[in-house]
């Protein structure tokens, strides 16, 4: 009896060690790495979410970098994708009867989704699954921070922001003039621009485009609206002195005025423009490496003025205020943002990493032909800078700010003139839409 006894217990022992092995096993399949520490979420009840892309990407280009990446860690897990056009403009997606759950969004659009409550504040998040805050490059954290009131965390960077200095090889080999620097301020490249720009062989070279307001005056901490008391505030030191500096670029070359898309087509089309200062972006070249043209280009880092380098907001991923699946939207896209295998696999595809790793950065375009031997470093040779809070009014002095640069470069009015007219007109409209 004592016999039998012995070997019911070692039998009940073993199936209850059994069973604990089990639920273990079960526990270690189902979890997968982005469940690992932290927030556990359900990796197996079917669940498909809204993701507002406002970057209207392709079909192709969100299955590989979003669809894909997302359904081998949460397998669970589909997507309807929403893009702005009538009706699902940010600005109307609160009465379109279709809330999203995830936003891939910009700063143009960001401090709209901030201001009208569209979007979650993450800071309890990030403490709840340990998300290393301190991983980030440098002031990514901040600038995201900077668009809310109350240093609210509504997002996660997604891709980095950088700007460079694009130049044509081939042009400053026709002319014999040595290849920018990294560290050029704008006065130098200008300087620059001078011996390059010069009729030859009845082609018409131009050296160096200077840019526009909005691309050399965000190198200041300064803004552009004052929303607290409903009119602008861009008719301050700094945005004379890029209106200075400015005039300077196109007269100094002997330049017409020209705006970006006409400064683009000059660089890429016609190949006569021989320096770019720009946003760092992969479609026109890839686009010229596709062609076969043999476009002989290369890049340093983006001039400053007075030591000031280029600023921007990453672009970033945040969660809707209404969803019904937070821990999801947030494990994902955390999983997205500060993943180190997530952000190699962007930076081989050339896109910016958020994640401040030295292996992500020796990665980064590697998987790209055409940047093959160019100074990638120049990328992040710049030291990174916080923005001043965007508001969702910043677009509307643009018109009145374009045209006034335009009348200042072709002498039709002076600095003071152009600004306080283009003050007046952007208050007039400011006023009727700050309510």
């Amino acid at each position: 009896m004592k016999h039998r006894s012995f070997i019911v217990l070692t039998i009940i022992l073993f199936l209850v060690l059994l069973t604990g092995c089990v639920k273990e096993g079960s526990q270690s399949t189902a979890v997968s790495s982005p469940q690992e520490e932290g927030i556990k979420v359900d990796l197996q009840t079917p669940t498909e979410l809204i993701f507002y892309d406002e970057t209207n990407m392709s079909e192709d280009v969100f299955n590989e970098r979003f669809a894909k990446p997302i359904r081998d860690k949460f397998p669970n897990v589909s997507f309807k994708v929403i893009k702005p056009g009538k009706g699902t403009y940010i600005s109307e997606i609160a009465s379109s009867g279709t809330f999203p759950d995830i936003f891939f969004t910009t700063s143009w659009s960001f401090p709209l989704q901030v201001d009208g409550g569209m979007v979650s504040n993450l800071n309890d998040w990030v403490k709840k699954d340990s998300t290393n805050i301190s991983s980030y490059q440098p002031t990514l954290i901040d600038t995201i921070k900077s668009f809310s009131p109350k240093d609210e965390l509504f997002a996660l960077p997604y891709s980095n922001y950088a700007s460079v200095l694009y130049y044509n090889k081939d042009i400053f080999d026709r002319f014999a003039v040595p290849y920018p620097k990294d560290g050029m301020s704008y006065e130098e490249a200008i300087e620059l621009g001078k011996k390059l720009t010069k009729n030859d062989g009845g082609v018409m070279y131009t050296g160096f485009f200077p840019g526009n307001y909005s691309f050399t005056y965000a190198l200041y901490k300064a803004g552009f609206v004052d929303v607290a008391n409903k009119k602008s505030s861009f008719n301050n030191p700094e945005m004379k002195q890029v209106f200075d500096l400015l005039k300077t670029g196109f007269s100094s070359q002997g330049m017409e005025y020209m705006d970006y898309t006409a400064a683009l087509n000059k660089f890429y089309k016609d190949k006569t423009l021989a320096m770019l200062p720009y946003h760092f972006e992969l479609g026109r070249m890839e686009a010229e490496a596709k062609s076969g043209s043999g476009f002989n280009w290369d890049m340093v880092q983006a001039p400053t003025i007075a030591g000031f380098n280029h600023s921007g907001a990453p672009s970033m991923l945040s969660i809707s205020s209404q969803t019904k699946h937070t821990a999801l939207a947030f494990k994902i896209i955390s999983y997205l943002s500060s993943s180190v295998e997530y952000q190699t696999m962007l930076a081989k595809k050339g896109i910016l990493p958020v994640v401040n790793n030295p292996e992500i950065k020796k990665a980064f375009g590697s998987s790209l032909d055409y940047l093959s031997g160019k100074h990638i470093e120049a990328i992040s040779k710049a030291k990174p800078q916080s923005i001043l809070k965007p508001t969702q009014f910043d677009r509307v002095p643009d018109k009145y700010l374009t045209q006034a640069l335009k009348d200042v470069v072709t002498g039709s009015t002076d600095v003071n003139t152009a600004l306080s007219k283009a003050e007046e007109q952007a208050n007039k409209d400011l006023l009727s839409q700050i309510k």
